[in-house]
């Protein structure tokens, strides 16, 4: 479970103040808002990239507020994915888990037979695949996604939306999506929040 307690954060203004969340195992929320207001922040905050002003990020009823981004067992997707060009989806693969089951992993994201496949051949869809199976194979107690659907067309968002929904689900993983799309933020979450400034 993730709880985050009376989370704070400014830069030269206030972007969120006593923040409260709680997340169980397969929970799926999204966080919406306009741009600027602290969603991205939010996420860097979990993942700890970014330190809050003040406020509690408890993970399995232990705090990581202090401990460092690799030490949080919290999966991040970005807007774009982020993959090493000159590997193949196998090699980039196992840069998440040198024992990983490749086959099973790319089956979960209706990739099977990718994996001798060039980064540089991949559509951004198929991209984003990889970037999501690559962060689930760590096994990430939960996992963040910021914007992962924001490049792609209607068609291409709405059916990564639903393949990773039902796979979250399947994994009782638990998920927060921030985006500024609300038609996807509803088809992809159990409950949406919006973050207003």
């Amino acid at each position: 479970m993730l709880e985050i307690k009376n989370l704070t954060k400014s830069f030269d203004e206030l972007l969120f103040e006593n923040f409260n969340l709680e997340l169980n195992p397969g929970d799926i929320f999204a966080i919406t808002g306009p741009s600027g207001c602290g969603k991205t922040t939010l996420l860097r905050i979990i993942c700890g990239l970014e330190e809050p002003d003040s406020g509690d990020i408890m993970l399995d009823n232990q705090s990581i507020i202090t401990r460092p981004a690799e030490k949080r067992n919290v999966g991040l997707i970005f807007q774009s994915p982020v993959l090493f060009p000159h590997f193949t989806v196998k090699g980039n693969l196992k840069l998440g888990n040198k024992n990983a089951d490749i086959s099973k992993s790319l089956s979960e994201v209706n990739l099977s037979g990718f994996e001798d496949r060039r980064i540089e051949s991949l559509s951004g869809g198929e991209g984003q695949r990889v970037s999501i199976a690559r962060a689930l194979l760590a096994n990430p107690k939960v996992l963040l996604l910021d914007e992962p659907f924001s490049s792609l067309d209607n068609e291409l968002a709405n059916q990564l939306v639903d393949d990773i929904r039902a796979l979250l689900k399947s994994r009782k993983c638990p998920a927060i999506l921030v985006t500024h799309n609300i038609q996807i933020a509803e088809k992809f979450a159990d409950k949406v929040i919006s973050i207003n400034r």
